[in-house]
C-alpha cells in the first residue's frame, strides 16, 4: 500500500557534489557520508525527488574534453561517454545506500527526457517520473549532459534540474545540501568574519551577488552563485529554496521538523 501524501507536499533535495564526493580526488565518493544522508532522507516520510551533483566523478572529465562548450568535434564524444559512465556509477552508489535504508529509488537519466537550448532546459517529459512518484518511489537524478538544440549537447546542472522539476511539479520547497551553512557575506572558508545571510529575497539579489563574487574560492563562488540564481527563480514563483549544510545530515531532518537550523532561506518578496 502506498503512503497517503498531500499532492502539494513534494520536497526536492539536491545533494551537492562537494558533500557526496571528495573534489580533491578524482572518482572518490564519500561513502560513509552518503550512507548517513540516505538514512536521514529515509526517515523524512515525504514525497521526494533527489538530484545529485557530479563532483569529482564528472567535472574532471567534462573539463578535459571541454564539454561545457557544447559539441565542437568528434574527439569530445568519448569524453561524453566517459562522463555518463561516471555519473551513473555515482548514482548507483546513492541508489544502493537508499536501498540499505529501505527507501525504494529509481534512476532517471536527464539526457533521456530533457532537451536544452543554449544550456537551459527547453523541453522535458515528466509523465514517467510523475507516475512512479505517485507510487511512493523516489526518483533519483543528477546533473547531466543533455541534447541541446543550439550547441549539440550541453551540461545542465543539478541545481537547474532541481529548480525545473520544482516549478513543473509545484513542489513545496527545494533544499540545496552543500558543505557550508548557507550564503555568507564573504567566503566562510577563508574569512572568519563572514556572516550568514539567513533570509534572502529576490529584491536583495544584486546586493548579495556583489558579496559572494568577492570570494576567492572558485568552487564556492560559482556553486553558490548558481544556487542563488536558481533559488531566486524559485522564490519568484512562490517556492521556498533552502541552502543548508549536509556535513551534519541531521540538519535536514531538523529543518523539515520545523526546528531551528543555521541556513539560508530564499523566500518570495
Amino acid at each position: 500500500m502506498t503512503k497517503a501524501f498531500r499532492k502539494n507536499d513534494l520536497l526536492i533535495i539536491k545533494l551537492g557534489g562537494s558533500i557526496i564526493t571528495n573534489k580533491r580526488e578524482k572518482f572518490k565518493a564519500k561513502i560513509k557520508q552518503i550512507n548517513k544522508i540516505c538514512k536521514v532522507i529515509s526517515e523524512l516520510n515525504k514525497r521526494m525527488i533527489l538530484v545529485h551533483g557530479g563532483g569529482s566523478f564528472a567535472h574532471p572529465i567534462a573539463k578535459k574534453y571541454q564539454l561545457n562548450l557544447g559539441y565542437k568535434s568528434r574527439d569530445q564524444l568519448i569524453g561524453y561517454s566517459e562522463t555518463k559512465i561516471k555519473l551513473i556509477e555515482l548514482s548507483e552508489i546513492i541508489l544502493k545506500a537508499l536501498k540499505r535504508s529501505n527507501l525504494p529509488s529509481i534512476l532517471f537519466l536527464p539526457s533521456s527526457f530533457i532537451i536544452a537550448k543554449n544550456g537551459r532546459i527547453f523541453k522535458i517529459d515528466l509523465e514517467p517520473l510523475k507516475m512512479l512518484l505517485d507510487l511512493s518511489i523516489v526518483p533519483l537524478l543528477s546533473g547531466d549532459i543533455v541534447p541541446d538544440y543550439e550547441k549539440g549537447f550541453s551540461i545542465v546542472s543539478g541545481d537547474q534540474i532541481a529548480t525545473e522539476l520544482a516549478l513543473k511539479l509545484k513542489a513545496e520547497k527545494v533544499i540545496f545540501g552543500c558543505d557550508v551553512d548557507g550564503i555568507f557575506t564573504k567566503d566562510p572558508k577563508k574569512n572568519k568574519n563572514a556572516e550568514i545571510i539567513p533570509i534572502i529575497k529576490p529584491s536583495m539579489f544584486k546586493e548579495i551577488v556583489k558579496m559572494i563574487s568577492k570570494s576567492s574560492c572558485i568552487d564556492v563562488t560559482h556553486g553558490m552563485l548558481g544556487k542563488l540564481k536558481e533559488g531566486i527563480r524559485l522564490a519568484k514563483n512562490g517556492i521556498e529554496a533552502v541552502i543548508l549544510n549536509l556535513n551534519n545530515p541531521n540538519n535536514l531532518k531538523r529543518f523539515i521538523e520545523g526546528k531551528k537550523v543555521l541556513c539560508s532561506r530564499i523566500l518570495p518578496d
